[in-house]
């Protein structure tokens, strides 16, 4: 770590062993948020696209980065942070974890460690077979230095918490995702934003965006590093609330696509902005409340021994699978008053994620799916989906019943914490 890096830490670190000057003392619910951008090594590849082959990036159009929210009362303390990365896997989710836990963080914490999914940010940090196809080699300095950022981001947030109050709020849109797998199938077009602001003020320090689209607008011709159209919500979110960390987090993306027009970066434009402007007009008639507390519950679910489909008829032998893929999925529920956050380490289909929204409907519950959290095990579709023989379920890695028994495991644990 760079010497202003531990600066800050330490600085952070000493306020979260310390608490919250005012309210977390009280028994109030306190939050802080804070943003960092990555330093990425000149030609560092893009994940996103097996067909770049690794290849070095040309520049950057847009900086990625990294958002932290530290959310806690007097017995419970959640960070949730939103990465403009394509994954996060196992290895990255655990050293960050550990990296929290060395320089002190009070424990115990939740961690919700969310990428934004987008194609086009910065790879060479997986180490798996797989995630090379998709990021190019591994780079232990481009890991290190995510790493570094991440925990950085979490720290000066939990130092600058204060009372807050939260708004929910949901909102349709037109035009902008189309389901990929079922033509004229389930389409989940609403997006949702939350919002932090402080108890005594009216103007937001958090502003948290969830959309259920692939953030691929930019195909495999990019090399440019870029956030995609989640970069643009945030940017435009920016603009609108310049005092707020604005986040961004995807949504049971499985099998929805965004509907593109336009040529290049204009494509990422063209959601991103409609999608700015419709979250901050239904956040203008949200009405923001003092939440009573915050709760959380977070699992490490055993999987099915792996299927790898190598053709329409061909199963890798899961003696070989196992050694590719994920034999866990950590699955994830936070409550914070009445908003129920669902973790989820995948590209869930939205089939899925409406079962999620559901349950929590069912109890009163006004809930946010947040894919690519923790980990990643690849698709999670229901069992007709997985029958269909497609592409996403191919990607499928662990059987046609791993979606359901996920959602069935983020229910359970949502049940203590609605009560």
């Amino acid at each position: 770590m760079r010497p202003p890096a531990i600066v800050a830490w330490c600085i952070g670190l000493a306020a979260a062993l310390l608490g919250s000057p005012e309210g977390w003392a009280n028994g109030q619910v306190v939050a802080g948020a804070a943003q960092e951008t990555f330093t990425l090594p000149a030609g560092v590849p893009l994940a996103g696209y097996g067909r770049r082959k690794g290849e070095p990036s040309t520049g950057v159009h847009d900086p990625a980065g990294v958002r932290a929210l530290v959310v806690r009362d007097a017995d419970t303390t959640v960070a949730f942070v939103s990465c403009d990365l394509l994954v996060i896997d196992e290895h990255l989710d655990d050293a960050v974890r550990r990296r929290l836990i060395a320089d002190g963080l009070p424990e115990p914490f939740t961690l919700v460690l969310a990428a934004t999914h987008t194609h086009s940010g910065p790879g060479a940090y997986g180490t798996r077979f797989l995630e090379k196809i998709s990021m190019g080699h591994f780079n232990p300095a481009v890991f290190e230095e995510l790493v570094a950022r991440i925990s950085q981001a979490v720290a000066r947030a939990a130092a600058q918490t204060v009372p807050v109050r939260l708004a929910y709020a949901e909102a349709p849109t037109e035009g902008l995702v189309a389901n990929r797998m079922e033509p004229g199938g389930l389409v989940d077009a609403r997006v949702v934003v939350c919002a932090f602001y402080p108890k005594a003020g009216d103007t937001p320090m958090a502003v948290l965006v969830n959309f259920a689209a692939h953030p691929t607008t930019l195909g495999a011709w990019n090399r440019q590093v870029s956030a995609d159209y989640p970069g643009v919500v945030m940017q435009e979110l920016g603009h609108r609330f310049p005092s707020a960390v604005c986040f961004f987090f995807a949504g049971a993306v499985g099998d929805q696509a965004p509907v593109k027009s336009g040529d290049g970066f204009e494509r990422s434009d063209r959601i991103g902005r409609p999608l700015a402007e419709a979250a901050a007009a239904a956040l203008a008639g949200s009405r923001p409340e003092v939440p009573r507390d915050v709760a959380a519950a977070q699992t490490r679910m055993p999987l099915a021994p792996a299927q790898l489909r190598l053709t329409s008829w061909l199963t890798l032998p899961s003696l070989l699978g196992n050694r590719l893929v994920d034999d866990d999925a950590t699955i994830t529920v936070v409550r914070i008053g009445p908003v129920v956050w669902f973790g989820v380490p995948c590209d869930l289909s939205a089939e899925l994620g409406e079962r999620l929204k559901a349950a929590a409907r069912g109890r009163s519950l006004s809930p946010v799916v947040v894919g690519f959290a923790d980990d990643y095990i690849g698709y999670c579709v229901s069992e007709r989906l997985y029958r269909s023989r497609q592409y996403e379920t191919s990607m499928a890695f662990n059987g046609p019943l791993t979606g359901t028994q996920l959602v069935e495991q983020a229910i359970r644990l949502m049940e203590p914490l609605a009560n």
